[in-house]
């Protein structure tokens, strides 16, 4: 399944196999954005996962640094409420912001004790998330 944001700011691929959400958000986020996106997880994404664990890999070479940091430790609460057991970020290393938006990752799961790990492509997340199947 896929889920295409109306404004172009995000693309969600579900992966039901595995249970992996591989969400690519784009350009700088505002709150409204955050909004859309929460709600495509409460009401389309978590529900096809029928109460099992699942993950998240989150393409951020396309997303630029935005203030939504609180945004994104309520989505990573609820989602912690509701299956989210942790995933991979994709990094693009030669970004002059990546240090920054590894930091709000970080930051938006500080209070969370998720299985996670950054790397620099898709093959090297999918590796990891493979590596993570029961």
């Amino acid at each position: 399944m896929e889920i295409n944001d109306i404004k172009g700011m995000y693309t969600l691929k579900i992966d039901l196999i595995r249970n992996v959400v591989y969400e690519t958000p784009r350009n700088y986020w505002k709150h409204e954005d955050y909004l859309r996106l929460h709600n495509e997880y409460v009401t389309k994404v978590v529900p096809l996962f029928n109460g099992k664990p699942w993950r998240k890999c989150c393409d951020l070479r396309t997303y630029h640094i935005s203030m939504i940091t609180e945004d994104i430790q309520d989505h990573v609460k609820w989602g912690s409420k509701n299956g989210f057991i942790g995933g991979v970020i994709i990094i693009d290393s030669s970004n002059p912001a990546t240090s920054a938006i590894a930091l709000q990752m970080k930051l938006g799961t500080k209070h969370i004790d998720f299985d996670t790990m950054v790397c620099e492509s898709l093959e090297e997340a999918n590796l990891w998330l493979e590596s993570r199947l029961p």
